[in-house]
């Protein structure tokens, strides 16, 4: 039954496109704070490039005194893998160029000037780029263009960009999940049964015909291990079926927790449109299964240690993505 007191409504936050900081991107992004989400030591923005130009920043280069995380994925829902576009970024004092052509991660130790970011071709639609600093505030120091050596090439920052894409096994991922010792079993019957993987060669999960028919289409995850070692950890997924989602959805009155903060963030996929989700998603909060509904991009901070789930799609009208903010190193899932 619905919950009729909203105790924890303050953890869900809609998501509103916004000017970001002066100089970083040309065109309004989601933007959020920790500030904004109930102390949360960290801040997200969110949205899309279209078109050959330049971002973070727009003139020059910056350094932020916190670790970030920098994401360019494909919107392809065909396969997630697709960037469809040529990209580069600026590293390090030297503006070591790296090219990539295929969805990335770039993570920026703190003090470690970056940018520009570079738009050089694009054939999709739309590049979704999103970005985890990990501090509740951004900061900034602006370094100017003309104080700027010339371009370099080189691999002494290699190490820090990487293809967006799960390392781990799935019997590895599996054991993430104290709250379901019954996945792995789920993904061995559905092996040797339907000849259906949780994974496949590339390093993309698809998690719809284990977890729920309101899992992903297809779905990436990544670790501090993946991420230079931040205290962070990541997933990216594409979804499109209404039903539950998550690993404990079939048991209606449990859900689970995380020993370190999270953010549960869902937003969509029209370039044109940054304020659209395109489904209508119901949550549980805390230890009553609080429900809670919404339809527009939004973000639900869970603090560690806090309940959350089951998580259930009622409507999809156009696909979307959901996409996790652990503040860890690893991913752990704990009964509730």
């Amino acid at each position: 039954t619905m919950s009729k007191s909203k105790e924890w409504a303050h953890l869900v936050k809609p998501l509103v496109a916004k000017a970001g900081p002066a100089g970083l991107y040309p065109r309004p992004r989601l933007w959020a704070e920790g500030k904004d989400w109930e102390g949360y030591d960290g801040h997200f923005s969110y949205g899309f490039l279209t078109e050959p130009g330049v971002c973070h920043p727009i003139e020059g280069a910056v350094a932020h005194p916190y670790d970030e995380v920098l994401v360019f994925a494909g919107t392809e829902l065909a396969d997630i893998l697709t960037l469809g576009a040529e990209m580069s970024i600026e590293l390090g004092e030297e503006r070591e160029e790296h090219i990539f052509d295929v969805p990335t991660v770039v993570s920026i130790p703190k003090g470690l000037p970056h940018g520009q970011v570079r738009v050089r071709k694009i054939g999709s639609e739309a590049v979704a780029h999103y970005l985890f600093g990990l501090a509740a505030q951004y900061q900034a120091e602006v370094i100017p263009a003309k104080s700027l050596p010339p371009r370099t090439t080189g691999l002494k920052y290699a190490h820090l960009v990487h293809p967006l894409r799960t390392s781990r096994s799935p019997e590895v991922m599996a054991a993430t999940h104290a709250n379901d010792p019954g996945l792995l079993a789920r993904i061995e019957a559905a092996r040797s049964q339907h000849g259906r993987e949780y994974d496949d060669s590339r390093g993309v999960l698809h998690p719809r015909d284990f977890e729920g028919p309101g899992s992903a289409d297809s779905m990436i995850c990544m670790f501090g291990e993946d991420l230079n070692g931040f205290r962070f950890n990541f997933t990216w997924g594409f979804y499109s079926s209404t039903g539950g989602a998550g690993t404990d959805t079939d048991r209606s009155n449990e859900g689970h927790t995380h020993p370190e903060p999270e953010a549960l963030i869902w937003v969509g996929l029209n370039p044109g449109d940054l304020n659209y989700l395109g489904a209508e998603i119901e949550l549980a909060l805390g230890p009553g299964l609080e429900r809670h509904v919404f339809s527009t991009p939004t973000c639900v901070v869970c603090a560690g240690d806090f309940v959350h789930t089951p998580l259930i799609t009622r409507r999809v009208d156009n696909p979307y993505v959901f996409l996790i903010g652990l503040l860890a190193e690893e991913y752990v899932g704990l009964p509730g």
